[in-house]
């Protein structure tokens, strides 16, 4: 191998990796939009990634020491069957290695590659430690700028310049608003050598959020729900020895969550011009206000069984839902749900003439909105074994490396959100989560750096 020319390789990727990390933590869905060379910026990282997926192929046991890929050479052989079964697909189905809409319907697989390739530049990253200090506290905004962004002040100038130079401007999704959340906090939590500060942080940025994820998106709500409560208990030993500062942070997370649900609920102060208005300022009741924009509690509590079926009386729980169920009932009529419907075409069960609607106002929605039917629709249910055991299995590496099970705090709110929604179908999220995670691989050191 020549040593200058790897040398330039992993300059070019560690910066490259890092240049899409914060552009995605910042601007999501609208930076990986913008156009480069006539490509989308979205297009040209899918297109790496494929590279270097097909570079960890050829991987051997002699290379897995100088890559650093040492402890994850199961995960890498899992890695190498998923792209098996791509290739066997795309000969059985017929597809175009030439067409790029075979690249987007797969890019789930190729994202994968994002996590190796940040092990693979490992010692830049260590020998950047100051760096990424300075980053975690620049990001300690992000999610309060994302709130903002959210609620009204998203500045002109900034949608000026994706609308002219992205293929289109999105408002920051709730998935992408809950991972920056989920980041900027662990990141904080292992450069912060005081724990008060680094909880402090926490009690009042997740509260924050939280109403405005439920008025969002009730999966990405339950995904940053479920982080609150992991961390807290995680730091329950903490708590008990400190009781003063326990009681600082249930009022602070009290604080900020209940003036948040009177901000998000959108709350008129203002009575004195009309005596005869009575209006419910309870937070209770704003909670209510919130919840029912997305009739929260109508999804939750009202699935039934319906001629063999799961329905819900929640219009886009329903929705899902169907989508869902027609896609594994095609898949067994049809025969495929060993192979999945392969890469050359939009699922069938979106353009299905008897469900009109499903691609939406546009005719643009491809997406079955969940990470687990995605893959059995493209991929089928051997796929679909393969990457929870490659999911699985990084799970075990890290207890096996760490003796503990921290990583879940990042990992469980992230499916949380993917099972329910199409988050996991695009760039820019995928990339975000793939990079933390080999982030917090190279860095967490339980004794030293930890969360």
């Amino acid at each position: 191998m020549n040593s200058k020319l790897y040398t330039n390789a992993q300059n070019f990727y560690f910066w490259f990796s890092l240049f899409v990390f914060i552009g995605c933590l910042a601007f999501d869905r609208s930076f990986v939009g913008l156009v480069v060379g006539g490509f989308r910026f979205g297009e040209l990282v899918v297109g790496i990634s494929f590279i270097l997926s097909i570079v960890f192929i050829f991987t051997n046991r002699n290379l897995l020491n100088k890559l650093n890929l040492n402890d994850f050479v199961y995960n890498l052989n899992i890695f190498k069957i998923i792209i098996g079964t791509f290739l066997i697909s795309c000969i059985y189905f017929n597809t175009s290695f030439t067409n790029t809409y075979t690249f987007k319907t797969s890019s789930y697989i190729w994202m994968i590659s994002i996590f190796f390739g940040l092990i693979l530049v490992s010692e830049k990253f260590l020998k950047s430690t100051k760096l990424f200090k300075t980053l975690s506290i620049g990001l300690l905004f992000m999610p309060i700028t994302h709130y903002l962004f959210s609620t009204g002040y998203y500045p002109n100038f900034i949608m000026d310049i994706f609308i002219k130079y992205s293929d289109k401007f999105n408002f920051t999704k709730a998935s992408d608003v809950m991972i920056t959340l989920l980041i900027a906090n662990i990141l904080f939590m292992m450069i912060s050598k005081n724990k008060k500060y680094s909880l402090l942080y926490f009690s009042f940025s997740v509260p924050l959020l939280l109403p405005l994820l439920l008025e969002m998106s009730r999966g990405s709500f339950l995904a940053a729900l479920f982080f609150y409560i992991f961390i807290f208990l995680t730091n329950s030993q903490y708590f008990k020895t400190n009781k003063k500062f326990l009681v600082i942070f249930l009022i602070s997370s009290s604080i900020f969550f209940i003036g948040s649900t009177y901000r998000i609920g959108g709350v008129n102060f203002d009575f004195s011009n009309d005596t005869n208005i009575v209006a419910d300022t309870s937070i209770s009741g704003n909670l209510n206000k919130i919840a029912k924009k997305n009739e929260t509690r109508k999804a939750f509590l009202s699935f039934y069984i319906e001629d063999g079926r799961v329905v819900s009386h929640d219009n886009t729980t329903n929705w899902r839902l169907d989508i869902w169920q027609d896609v594994v009932e095609d898949l067994n009529t049809k025969e495929q749900i060993l192979s999945g419907y392969g890469y050359n075409e939009i699922i069938p069960v979106m353009t299905d003439p008897s469900a009109p609607g499903r691609l939406g106002r546009d005719g643009l929605n491809e997406h079955v909105h969940s990470y687990a039917f995605n893959i059995l629709a493209r991929g089928g249910i051997i796929q679909l074994f393969l990457f929870i055991a490659f999911h699985s299995m990084l799970i075990f590496t890290w207890l096996k490396k760490n003796k503990d099970f921290k990583i879940l705090g990042f990992i469980i709110p992230v499916f949380i959100n993917s099972l329910t929604d199409m988050n996991m179908e695009g760039v820019q999220f995928p990339y975000m989560y793939y990079f933390f995670l080999g982030y917090l691989f190279i860095f967490y050191d339980k004794n030293k750096i930890s969360f």
